[in-house]
């Protein structure tokens, strides 16, 4: 009898690529090379700096954020005990971190060594924005609805949450995302307690607040991502309600998608596009006219992401979290 053996690095061997439009990637399913007790560890956000270290927002308490250097290379982990729920990070114009943390309802900015400098927010306190994270159980309990193990999951009970926020609070009510603008200006989506964006100050006063809950253009179900670009119109991916808002600094509506979307959940801008990357499967590449010019992968195709970012060359980081229960973290290469 014959024994059939397939390739044992299937996964690393064959070529992924996605194109659409004059625009193609590869795929890199499997990036990165981790200490082996990283090997199931999963990643909601990333960041590069300017010499294109691979910055990592970590589901794993041990270790909540990790280094990569440019080749991918793990260099170290750190915050361990200052984090209870990690989502996403950016680099900021003084090289420091601004992570988000949705279970303590901040934003913490720490060194690239792990340091705390301070926090925007109140530390453990949601702001009042009419959010009712258990309002399934309470419903449960007046005898509404009758939540059983076939009917019950993690989707639609969050979904029951969301839709009991009223207003735009003040921040925070577990945020989502954070970017720093082109004039140093902090933006915070603060979408999964909360239907809002906050603008701030560099040195952390609050200037602005916009949104509320809605599916029109300026209003929100979700917030989960947002990203400024070269220009300061900030852009907004509101993942439950499938739309990218666009805004100048002030909150006012520039432009708005809500159509051929599957679900934008990452952010992230270069110097010619916006890359919008979709939890359903896809990569939406917008230009600076705000037109799209490419829309890569289709309907739950590999290429699905909880968290996006980039680096100087172009190439794109896909942090899948569960979408995946395989590849945690994923690379698109830009091919000539």
């Amino acid at each position: 009898m014959k024994i059939i053996e397939g390739f044992k690095e299937r996964d690393r061997c064959a070529r992924s690529v996605f194109s659409h439009n004059g625009l193609s990637y590869e795929l890199i399913p499997e990036y990165g090379n981790f200490p082996e007790e990283f090997e199931f560890s999963m990643y909601s956000g990333g960041c590069c700096d300017r010499e294109d270290n691979l910055f990592l927002m970590c589901r794993d308490t041990e270790h909540p954020v990790v280094m990569l250097d440019a080749r991918g290379n793990y260099v170290k982990s750190f915050g361990k005990g200052l984090f209870q729920e990690v989502h996403s990070l950016c680099v900021t114009m003084d090289d420091t971190l601004l992570c988000v943390d949705t279970g303590l309802h901040v934003i913490r900015e720490l060194t690239k060594d792990g340091g705390w400098i301070r926090d925007l927010g109140n530390l453990g306190i949601p702001s009042d924005s009419g959010f009712e994270k258990d309002v399934w159980r309470r419903m449960q309990r007046r005898g509404k609805i009758v939540p059983t193990d076939v009917l019950f999951d993690k989707g639609w009970s969050f979904w029951a949450g969301v839709q009991t926020i009223r207003r735009a609070a003040p921040p925070f009510n577990r945020p989502t995302g954070v970017c720093m603008g082109p004039s140093g200006d902090i933006f915070v989506s603060d979408g999964y307690g909360n239907a809002a964006v906050h603008r701030f100050s560099r040195d952390g006063a609050l200037l602005k607040t916009w949104g509320g809950p809605g599916d029109e253009p300026g209003k929100f179900y979700v917030p989960h991502s947002l990203w400024v670009d070269k220009l300061n119109r900030v852009w907004v991916g509101d993942r439950e309600a499938n739309s990218v808002h666009v805004f100048d600094e002030n909150g006012e509506v520039l432009a708005y998608m809500s159509e051929n979307l599957y679900q934008p959940t990452g952010i992230w801008a270069d110097d010619t596009y916006v890359y919008i990357a979709e939890r359903g499967g896809g990569l939406t590449i917008a230009n600076m006219d705000m037109e799209i010019v490419a829309q890569l992968g289709f309907y739950n195709s590999p290429i699905r992401a909880h968290g996006m970012c980039g680096n100087s060359k172009g190439e794109l980081f896909l942090m899948p979290l569960s979408t995946y229960d395989r590849h945690f973290l994923m690379k698109l290469v830009p091919l000539k």
